[in-house]
Parts: C-alpha cells; sequence; structure tokens
C-alpha cells in the first residue's frame, strides 16, 4: 500500500523524514527521536511515519528541499516534512531535536487533526506558525 493511500484510509497526515546514511545529524536524529518508543509511538498514532535515503530517492529529495528552502530560508539533512495525505507539504525543517524541542511534547502539540487548517496551509504552500 502506498503511504499516500495509508495515510487517507487512517486519516492521518504523513511525516517525512529526509537523510542519507553519512549524515552525522541524520545518525544523532535517528537515535534521539526514532529510537525512542515515546516519539515512536505519538508518530504512530497520529502520523503516517515514512523515511527515506535522500541518495536512493533524489527525485523525492528535491521536492520536499524545496519547499523547506522556501519556507525556512535554508534547508539540510537530517529534513522533517509534515504533509496531507494528498502529499503537499504544510510544515518542515531541518534537524529537530528530541526532548522539550521536538520531542512528544512539540509532536502532540502539532495541529495533525485539524484538517480543514493543514489542507488551507499546504494550499498556500506556507509553513505552520513558529509556536507549533
Amino acid at each position: 500500500m502506498k503511504p499516500s493511500a495509508k495515510a487517507r484510509g487512517e486519516d492521518k497526515p504523513i511525516f517525512l523524514s529526509i537523510g542519507y546514511s553519512t549524515c552525522h545529524w541524520c545518525h544523532v536524529m535517528e537515535h534521539e527521536s526514532f529510537e525512542s518508543e515515546a516519539i515512536a509511538g505519538v508518530l504512530n498514532d497520529h502520523y503516517v511515519a515514512i523515511k527515506v535515503d535522500r541518495e536512493e530517492r533524489p527525485d523525492v529529495d528535491r521536492v520536499y528541499m524545496t519547499f523547506v528552502q522556501a519556507t525556512t530560508g535554508s534547508g539540510g539533512w537530517p529534513m522533517s516534512v509534515w504533509l496531507t495525505p494528498d502529499l503537499k507539504p504544510f510544515y518542515g525543517g531541518t534537524y529537530f531535536p528530541a526532548g522539550v524541542e521536538m520531542g512528544t511534547a512539540r509532536i502532540r502539540r502539532h495541529p495533525a487533526g485539524d484538517r480543514t487548517r493543514l489542507e488551507g496551509r499546504a494550499r498556500q504552500g506556507c509553513r505552520v506558525g513558529r509556536g507549533v
């Protein structure tokens, strides 16, 4: 099943993480966030989570890096992008450290359930406010 079909079927946004094998901060984020049972639980409960190696899928990396650079003014890896089930990005950025800034508390505050707002933001091509 394609991730977009799974996201539509489960009525969840997609959390996309893009990195590569020799990226130091990608490994740090993997250890801090993706190996955390608490964060994995939030991701699995509220999102369809996808991890992509930019070296294997440069086409996917290019599309979402363009969004992150356009909305934040910079880019890099690891890159995290939140998408509608139709693969439209509504929020993104680079390395989000675990804990207070990105851990379960911050992910829980993300407006995953506000479908109308997210789809509107995705159509506008802008990111959700910095306080999310």
